[in-house]
């Protein structure tokens, strides 16, 4: 954790943070072929972002370039810069919702916005600190260096395991896991 704080953060803001990587049926992220440096060539590209819960729209980048840069010492003025492009969302209990490594020019909201539970705001791309295509997405208790991760609760969706799956109607996920909306 010193790295960290040597940026001034004091807060766990990723303590439970989640990266979503698209798959294809057989669990591939790009094909075996492509070339892992276009970024079209990954499933996750491109592929649409929905807001959480409903609330409005206190910050966003999308000016970032989707090629997987990030220069950490642009922490110094940008807690959030990490995340290349992003949306961040304020619901009603103050709390927010960031969704991170967006696609260059994909923003479909503006800052202070409402926005609608399900609508698209955006899509994953590759910007600032990101290995590969993928959505960044946490809750926490603010945007700034003091802000503290917060558990988030997903509806609807299935949890597999090995050949079978469950239904979960409300639960958390854990690193790791394969799930698939219901929607």
């Amino acid at each position: 954790m010193l790295g960290i704080k040597a940026f001034g953060f004091e807060g766990n803001f990723m303590r439970y943070a989640y990266d979503f990587c698209p798959i294809t049926e057989d669990g591939k992220m790009i094909n075996d072929t492509d070339d892992a440096k276009i970024m079209s060539n990954w499933i996750g590209f491109g592929k649409t972002v929905y807001a959480a819960a409903p609330g409005k729209v206190i910050a966003l980048i999308d000016s970032c370039a989707d090629d997987r840069s990030f220069n950490p010492m642009d922490l110094m003025k940008d807690p959030l810069a990490l995340y290349g492009n992003y949306v961040v969302i304020k619901h009603a209990d103050g709390n927010a919702s960031m969704y991170g490594h967006l696609k260059n020019k994909s923003t479909l909201v503006k800052i202070g916005q409402s926005v609608k539970e399900g609508q698209q705001i955006a899509s994953i791309g590759a910007s600032g600190s990101s290995l590969m295509p993928h959505l960044h997405f946490e809750l926490r208790t603010g945007i700034d260096k003091k802000a503290e991760g917060l558990p988030s609760y997903f509806k609807n969706f299935y949890r597999f395991y090995g050949s079978g799956n469950e239904t979960i109607k409300t639960g958390r996920m854990d690193t790791g896991e394969i799930i698939q909306s219901k929607q």
